[in-house]
């Protein structure tokens, strides 16, 4: 084997220059930290300029808590490689990041109103920023969490100011006030995409819909924000891609939030890491310190299983929010009605892009008469059934592909499809049949409803309104399946270092708040987006009530995690008796109630346990703030214990509807200091905690176990929760660099066919475009089955021992998701790190990726990955 050492010196050596960092690196541009404040960004612009490097600075980063900058180097010739690790020698520099590209998470948008009744005047509350009669109706979510009986207690968010970092405001909309600037609802902000002090969203949405899941004001709808007494600020770093979101516009956007005095935080955005040294993660650690609480999406891409989190929360003091879904699905549907057995009813669809119905009666033909049907219309039609041109049928979506099942409908005859959905609500289908006429959506109860009518034998006609002429038709729907139950599409924890990353859940499936006026004025989201906002909400509701600066962070997220209400595992459509893993829900669904008012703290929000080679007890601290003592039966009761992977695979298995992954409950032994605690009034109390993982666990399948440790008083209002996880396998032996899947190989560029041991290439020339004729290279893509703190990839002579970095050091990296978190190919055109070039011969790629909690200096915690022998030599250089 070839020697190590040589290999890791050459790599370590350049980690100061390639620092902590995930996504796709935005090129050229960089975050400096000064070691000071006796360095400004103005100055260090001077000095790069003076030694012949031109750059630009794209934010001063600099304030009370960071010292620094962001920049853009200007020369493409110059190695920029060298350049970075110059000035991260420095004596004024501590530290060189990346600029990292950030994105907004996958939200559904399932109905915007549209038509008639959007279009009518809606009185304006005038530039007011709050309407104290706390006027409700469609508030469900606020049922949910008890913040309608904080708002009958006069609490309002009065006095708050709660900063949106988002997509920008429609601040025109009468339900957010009309306007921006002092006296408005929308008080205060910037627009970092466009360097203004206009944070006006545009027709986007998302940021106009989180805001008014804060502070809406009373309207047609009859719903309000949880807060609406408080006063907004938005700051928009997400738009259209005219402007890259990188980590130094969020930066910038938090530190312009601290400077305008805001209270709180609410960001939905993000993007995958998982590992806590990253710059903006540590910013939420010092906005936390001084004061000044984050909350953050934990993200929508729970499909793709667990070890997947997201930025910003993947350290101690972002407080990630999870989504639990709305009692109810409320839906903003194009008005039509339908006749059967002498009665008339009006009932709200969908429309399919722009594939609108046209005005007139139809039949409808249901193609199965059983509504629970899977898989329906997803072969070919057999059987006799009549003309279907001007009838409507009525398909029951999933099973296969909506493309599919319209393909086999349109064979069969038809022109016009409603389906219903298999699950609550309704939304946009992504593709229609161009040989339809009309396509739309009924929700799942309308189109069941309609199913049982015709298998009784009745006949359902449906009078159609095209989209276009239709008005708005609201419904406040029942979700029998999956209603308060935990979002399927939450973000599974826990980070690479075993860090909880959920605090706790909001309110965040089928949510009804404001969009934009000129798309609609309202919509129905679902996501953590929309969770984040209505925790936020809550948290101003507890500053109020509590006083501005009399409740740290670090206590907010304990008193979430702590006084939440735990949820049972739900797959998304079938619920299990048994409670659902703290590395999705975090501490359950919040009690906005118990927040406020519980006179009981404790000192940890999530006890991670780790793994079995880092576990280590906990010592939970009790603090009475009440006048009377308390006494707490101390307990347990533990939740699934997950397998990260599946039994034969070191991909972490995925989440579909109705198929979760793989879960067990046999759950950790926990033993305490004491079975009961008195905590006498004003003072505190310690309990030890030790913690045995679960036995008889496949444990190279990452069992993921967890629960709750339980302080029941007398009461349910004096009873709490401490959530805790930790992983039964040793994280260390964790595959990282994954050869079992069809991957971690070399292609030829020119066929894309996989390279064959000894294949020869003839590369580019060094001063030839890397497409000259005749040429080819190969390319290695690398796939991490799990996350990896150090990424080494280099080239070593089949002759020889020694290994020569080919590229840069990577760190810090998630585990790769194809189409979310693929790492860049790597293309060996014979060039290493350095610049130069090594001679014609033959060599292999080698791939060295850090364990979890290994040991960068110690060869042996590292997973390798040799590739074949290939020959290399190198064409002649062009003609002039």
């Amino acid at each position: 084997m070839a020697p190590v050492w040589p290999w890791l010196s050459a790599f370590l050596a350049a980690l100061p220059v390639v620092l902590a960092g995930h996504g796709d690196p935005i090129a050229q541009k960089y975050i400096v930290e000064f070691v000071d404040s006796t360095t400004s960004s103005a100055s260090f612009l001077t000095t790069l300029k003076d030694l012949g490097i031109p750059a630009t600075l794209n934010h001063d980063l600099s304030f009370a808590l960071f010292h620094g900058g962001s920049f853009t180097l200007l020369d493409d010739n110059q190695n920029e490689r060298a350049i970075v690790k110059q000035i991260s020698s420095w004596p004024v520099v501590k530290k060189v990041s990346p600029v990292r590209e950030l994105h907004q998470p996958r939200s559904e948008v399932s109905t915007v109103a549209h038509g008639a009744a959007v279009r009518r005047s809606v009185t304006s509350h005038g530039i007011r920023r709050r309407d104290p009669t706390g006027h409700e109706g469609n508030d469900y979510p606020h049922i949910m969490v008890g913040v309608d009986k904080l708002r009958q207690e006069g609490y309002l968010g009065t006095g708050i100011r709660v900063a949106v970092v988002d997509t920008g405001v429609d601040y025109k909309h009468p339900a957010l006030g009309g306007c921006f600037g002092k006296g408005c609802l929308v008080e205060f902000g910037f627009n970092f995409l466009e360097n203004t002090t206009d944070p006006w969203e545009g027709r986007d949405g998302h940021g106009t819909h989180v805001s008014g899941l804060i502070a809406a004001q009373p309207n047609p709808y009859n719903f309000t924000g949880v807060a609406p007494n408080v006063t907004l600020g938005h700051y928009k770093v997400i738009g259209k891609h005219v402007v890259n979101t990188g980590t130094d516009i969020v930066a910038a956007a938090f530190m312009k939030a601290y400077e305008d005095k805001a209270d709180i935080i609410s960001a939905s955005f993000g993007t995958y890491k998982g590992w806590s040294d990253e710059p903006w993660g540590q910013l939420v650690q010092k906005l936390a310190e001084a004061g000044l609480p984050s909350f953050i999406a934990a993200g929508n891409d729970g499909s793709y299983g667990l070890f997947l989190s997201s930025n910003g929360v993947d350290n101690s003091a972002g407080i990630g929010i999870g989504s639990v879904n709305n009692l109810y699905s409320p839906l903003l549907l194009t008005g039509a009605s339908y006749s059967t057995r002498n009665t008339t009813k009006a009932f709200g669809w969908q429309l399919a892009g722009t594939s609108d119905f046209k005005n007139g009666t139809y039949a409808l033909y249901p193609s199965s008469l059983n509504a629970s049907v899977v898989g329906d219309s997803c072969e070919p039609w057999t059987g006799n059934h009549p003309n279907l041109t001007d009838k409507i049928v009525l398909i029951r979506y999933g099973g296969c592909r909506g493309s599919q099942q319209q393909a086999n409908a349109v064979k069969a005859g038809a022109k016009n499809i409603l389906f219903y959905n298999n699950e609550p609500g309704t939304y946009e289908l992504p593709v229609s049949n161009p040989a339809l006429t009309g396509l739309g959506m009924v929700s799942a109860q309308t189109g069941e409803k309609w199913v049982k009518l015709a298998a009784s034998g009745a006949n359902v006609t449906l009078h159609m309104i095209s989209e276009k002429y239709a008005k708005t038709i609201f419904i406040n729907e029942t979700n029998p399946q999956s209603g308060g139950q935990i979002s399927e599409f939450t973000q599974w924890g826990p980070s690479n270092e075993i860090l909880p990353v959920t605090a706790v859940s909001g309110v965040g499936g089928s949510i009804l708040s404001t969009w934009p006026v000129p798309v609609g004025s309202y919509a129905v989201e679902s996501g953590t987006s929309m969770a984040t906002p209505f925790v936020a909400g809550c948290i101003a509701l507890l500053m109020e009530a509590r006083g501005k600066g009399k409740v740290s962070p670090a206590e907010i997220k304990s008193l979430l995690s702590t006084t939440a209400n735990p949820n049972v595992f739900h797959d998304g459509v079938t619920a299990s008796p048994f409670l659902g893993s703290v590395a999705q829900q975090g501490g359950g669904l919040i009690d906005a109630y118990k927040l406020v008012h519980t006179a009981t703290k404790f000192n940890v929000s999530t006890i991670s346990f780790n793994d079995t080679q880092h576990i280590v007890p906990a010592y939970i601290q009790i603090n009475n703030t009440g006048s009377s003592p308390r006494v707490y039966t101390v307990g347990h009761v533990g939740a699934a214990t997950v397998y990260t992977l599946p039994e034969n695979s070191s991909i972490p298995q995925k989440n579909k509807l109705g198929d979760f992954v793989d879960r067990t409950t046999n759950g950790a032994s926990l033993k305490f200091s004491s079975s009961s605690v008195l905590v006498a009034a004003g003072g505190s109390a310690v309990v030890k905690v030790t913690a045995t993982p679960p036995k008889g666990l496949i444990s190279h399948r990452i069992p993921v176990y967890s629960g709750y440790i339980t302080f029941n008083g007398t009461s349910s209002n004096d009873s709490f929760s401490v959530p805790y996880l930790g992983v039964a396998t040793a994280m260390r032996n964790v595959t990282i660099l994954d050869t079992k899947e069809g991957s971690m190989y070399l292609t030829d560029s020119a066929t894309n066919e996989r390279v064959q041991a000894n294949q020869q290439f003839v590369l580019p020339n060094e001063n030839a475009p890397i497409n000259q004729a005749n040429t080819s290279y190969p390319i290695f893509q690398t796939k991490l089955s799990m996350g990896t703190d150090l990424l080494l990839i280099g080239v070593k002579a089949a002759n020889s021992s020694t290994i020569f970095p080919v590229a840069a050091p990577k760190t810090a990296l998630p585990r790769t998701v194809k189409g979310l978190t693929d790492l860049k190919a790597t293309s060996f055109t014979g060039q290493l790190a350095n610049g130069s070039y090594v001679p014609a011969g033959n060599y292999s790629l080698v791939v060295r990726a850090l364990k979890i909690f290994g040991n960068r200096a110690n060869p042996r915690d590292y997973d390798t990955v040799k590739t074949v022998n290939f020959g290399i030599t190198y064409a002649p250089a062009p003609a002039n």
